[in-house]
């Protein structure tokens, strides 16, 4: 058995980027960036009017002055018409948001500054203006404002969100490279298990712990792959832990305590995954194993063997499998692990003697402190208690009680 620090530097040092792939906008969505993206464009392309109304020339207008300007309409343009024609003195073009701004302009006047019932007129007639807070160069965009051909505008390890996609593609990109989503293979074992969907017989229970990890899993931006149950026996673990160790992590919940159906470390070994770890000083959670599949030619897989209680089964994904595939995604350090806080007890809490226990906890905010409450919990195999929780208190070994006021360390769910 090992500490839970030991545990989680092993699990860093087993763990590495997944080589980086090329592909589609799309299928990069919530994918890091392993690869800049540069434009291939300006942005704007070309100056760009910024509201409606009529593209002038700022010598015939008296910046701050109130004066009635009449002007003749030589063109319409909406958005995507372009013109040869330049602008000359006491002449504009009617334009359109969007519209390039025709040569010999310098500055939009907004429609809503049109007088005299003239806010219509087009091309062929005149229009009369009247804007007593004009600039040289207003509403106008200019070419390469935002950015310029060449510039990098997606740096190495951005995520790609909604609007980092709509920045590639306006950038000119159809394809970038990406960290890979992390595919995370879930398998439960037990013969007492039934799917959600069956009604448990006497002696019997639902299958929770494959939908937790798959949720989870999927919080996470990997891609679960649920294999479903396999009773205790050992042909059957062996064929789903052989389909497993096809992806990037295997997660499997029970079989790795001490009992006599306890059969997945060896079934592990026989497969040819190497243990790294199996157990930790831990509650809940201690019968936890790690390991990894070396193979010629492709990448390790890692290999988790979770208890099969389903509160242990969560906390020892959030505190061992969460850091993994976020390594294996590329993530910055400072996203491997769930964040840690200092908050202050509302009620008593206990320790347990042996090893360091994490209890399910509401936390409230009190000023720029965190409040933390004890939430009512059975043990490992409650999910009620657990499913309420915001934090979980991190509290060290030794047996101590905990008092209301006291300042403890809480993970933050």
């Amino acid at each position: 058995m090992i500490d839970l620090p030991e545990a989680i530097a092993r699990i860093e040092r087993a763990a590495a980027p997944l080589p980086r792939r090329r592909m589609s906008l799309l299928d990069a969505c919530g994918r890091a960036l392993a690869a800049p993206v540069v434009s291939d464009v300006d942005s704007p392309p070309w100056d760009r009017a910024m509201m409606d109304g009529f593209a002038v020339r700022g010598d015939d207008f008296s910046a701050g002055s109130a004066e009635v300007v009449e002007l003749d309409v030589a063109v319409d343009l909406a958005a995507g018409d372009v013109t040869s024609l330049t602008i000359a003195r006491g002449a504009c073009g009617r334009i359109m948001t969007g519209a390039p701004v025709p040569a010999g302009a310098d500055a939009i006047v907004p429609v809503e500054a049109a007088v005299d019932d003239t806010a219509r007129v087009h091309a062929g007639g005149r229009v009369r203006l009247r804007d007593d807070q004009f600039r040289a160069g207003q509403h106008i965009a200019r070419q390469g404002a935002a950015f310029r051909r060449g510039q990098e505008v997606l740096a190495v390890g951005m995520t790609l969100g909604s609007a980092e996609i709509g920045l590639a593609a306006e950038a000119g990109a159809t394809h970038v490279t990406a960290m890979p989503r992390v595919r995370v293979a879930i398998l439960s074992t037990g013969s007492e298990l039934v799917p959600p969907a069956a009604v448990p017989a006497f002696g019997q229970t639902r299958n929770s712990n494959g939908p937790m990890i798959a949720a989870a899993v999927h919080l996470l931006g990997a891609e679960p792959i649920p294999l479903g149950i396999a009773a205790d026996r050992p042909e059957a673990i062996r064929a789903a832990v052989a389909q497993g160790l096809a992806a990037d992590v295997l997660v499997l919940s029970g079989g790795v305590s001490a009992g006599d159906l306890d059969l997945v470390p060896e079934i592990f070994r026989q497969c040819g995954v190497e243990k790294i770890f199996h157990k930790v000083r831990l509650k809940p959670g201690k019968p936890v194993w790690f390991g990894m599949l070396q193979r010629e030619g492709a990448t390790p897989t890692l290999v988790f063997g979770l208890p099969g209680n389903p509160a242990s089964s969560l906390v020892c994904f959030e505190l061992f499998a969460r850091p993994a595939i976020a390594i294996l995604a590329g993530r910055p350090r400072e996203a491997w692990h769930l964040p840690r806080r200092p908050a202050r007890l509302t009620g008593p809490a206990k320790a347990a003697a042996d090893r360091p226990v994490y209890l399910p906890c509401r936390l409230d905010a009190s000023g720029d402190a965190l409040a933390a409450t004890p939430l009512p919990w059975s043990g490992s195999s409650d999910l009620l208690g657990l499913a309420g929780a915001a934090g979980l208190l991190a509290l060290p070994a030794g047996g101590r009680r905990y008092e209301a006021g006291e300042e403890v360390e809480v993970v933050l769910r």
